[in-house]
């Protein structure tokens, strides 16, 4: 974890005319230092939709690197693989060691010179005990590993072996790529701050990307159960094995029904990485990511439809969640509706820490501020409502499907409405965003 004593004086002065991105690959939990907040961007792997995130993180993720492509550039045809289940950790993840970090805890924020964590349900350990005698009838695991000291002879090789933290090896890669399989597991099994899920917050690692990129069939736990998030999703038996942690031998009995998916996948998900996680689709998105932003500005663009769409200099908070009220409803119900989730965050314990984003894509600014002007009116008549210290109410306009991209990993929860604008949460995949009924989120504390 860099401390902001390693950062260059005034790198974030309020009158630069440049973006600042943090590039974080910590393993392990999102760190909440506050230091970290002044970038406009931070890339964060290990990105879970069911997490509280601080509202400059971003989706990314490890991805392939030229080095990966050029040792997994010859590959063997998958018939000629060899049938076993790579399965190389060199660490169990029973253990997270922390240095230099600053930790948010409910008190405020904790400083941590040097520490480890112990940590309950890592995924290696449970895969090891549960899953590997299951699956070891049909794919036997080889679980020989490469020594940390021990350095390749070769000038190249072991100027990478140095540069990557001992985790470059030749002969890894060549046992990676004539295996028919790999174990790409990592991190722990935690529960949503919001829903209570089980999630699994740290998961992403070079040996998923590298068991990609050589042909293997990834194992991994499955993305979609456990929420795990990248900019471009793999699919579950397409691209990757997706494990579910509670019933293992589903996976095994599928395997074991259909042995010719295993060639499938291998083929699928390494056409999958290259086209979406190569350097080149990489960079492109991230200059795509960096492309509708202007940084210390409240940055707004006409659209064609003459309404103002916010750039994504908007006032995000620690908390950040959206509605997509349907306009086209009688103005009573739309009324009442609006009131009920105004009040909900108004009145909520974390309402300082809470931005509220309003969906008004199919209805003019001036009309969407007046029925929303309204309704704080009434509620402050009504129940004097306490406002002084939040939260932040925004509407949005028509947003490009760029400005959406970056914006959703932004965003903590959707609150449902009996009447929402289903064309826009379409168009917006809000569907990714975790959903939130109004009476459970009045008793969450965030």
């Amino acid at each position: 974890m860099i401390n902001a004593r390693y950062f260059p004086e005034h790198l974030f002065q309020s009158e630069r005319k440049y973006v600042t991105v943090y590039l974080d690959d910590m393993d392990g939990f999102t760190i909440w230092n506050p230091e970290l907040e002044n970038f406009d961007f931070r890339f964060r792997t290990h990105c879970n939709s069911k997490s509280i995130e601080p509202s400059n993180c971003l989706t990314w993720v490890f991805g392939l690197s030229n080095r990966i492509l050029r040792e997994t550039s010859e590959i063997e045809k998958f018939p000629n693989k060899k049938r076993r289940l790579l399965v190389n950790f060199r660490n169990d993840h029973r253990r997270l060691r922390y240095t230099n970090t600053v930790m948010k805890i409910r008190q405020g924020y904790l400083w941590v010179d040097s520490g480890v964590m112990i940590l309950d349900n890592p995924i290696r350990q449970i895969v090891c005990e549960q899953f590997l005698p299951l699956i070891q009838h049909i794919i036997p695991p080889d679980d020989i590993t490469e020594d940390f000291e021990k350095s390749p002879s070769d000038s190249y090789h072991y100027l990478q072996w140095k540069q990557t933290g001992q985790r470059h090896y030749p002969s890894y890669y060549q046992r990676l790529k004539e295996s028919v399989a790999c174990a790409c597991f990592g991190g722990v099994v935690t529960s949503s701050y919001l829903t209570g899920e089980p999630i699994v917050e740290w998961w992403d690692s070079w040996r998923f990307w590298e068991s990609l990129a050589a042909g293997c069939v990834t194992f991994h736990v499955d993305f979609d159960k456990y929420a795990v998030k990248l900019p471009v999703m793999p699919e579950n038996w397409r691209h990757y094995i997706g494990i579910d942690l509670d019933n293992m031998q589903d996976t095994v009995d599928r395997i074991a029904d259909d042995p010719g998916i295993l060639e499938k996948i291998s083929i699928e998900g390494r056409q999958w990485a290259i086209e979406n996680y190569a350097p080149v689709p990489t960079a492109l998105r991230f200059l795509e990511m960096l492309g509708s932003y202007t940084p210390q500005m409240e940055k707004c663009q006409e659209n064609e439809g003459g309404s103002v769409a916010l750039s994504l200099s908007m006032k995000l908070r620690e908390i950040n969640l959206i509605v997509f009220p349907d306009w086209s409803q009688p103005e009573e119900s739309l009324g009442l509706e609006l009131e009920r989730v105004v009040r909900a965050i108004a009145t909520h314990g974390d309402k300082s820490k809470m931005t509220l984003l309003v969906d008004n894509s199919n209805i003019a600014d001036e009309d969407a501020n007046l029925a929303l002007s309204s309704v704080a009116m009434n509620l402050l008549m009504e129940e004097e409502l306490d406002v002084s210290d939040g939260p932040e109410i925004l509407l949005i306009g028509q947003f490009s499907e760029i400005q959406w991209s970056a914006l959703i990993p932004r965003l903590h929860g959707r609150i449902v409405l009996e009447n929402e604008n289903i064309k826009t949460i379409a168009h917006a995949t809000a569907e990714n965003i975790p959903s939130l009924e109004l009476d459970r989120f009045m008793k969450e504390s965030y």
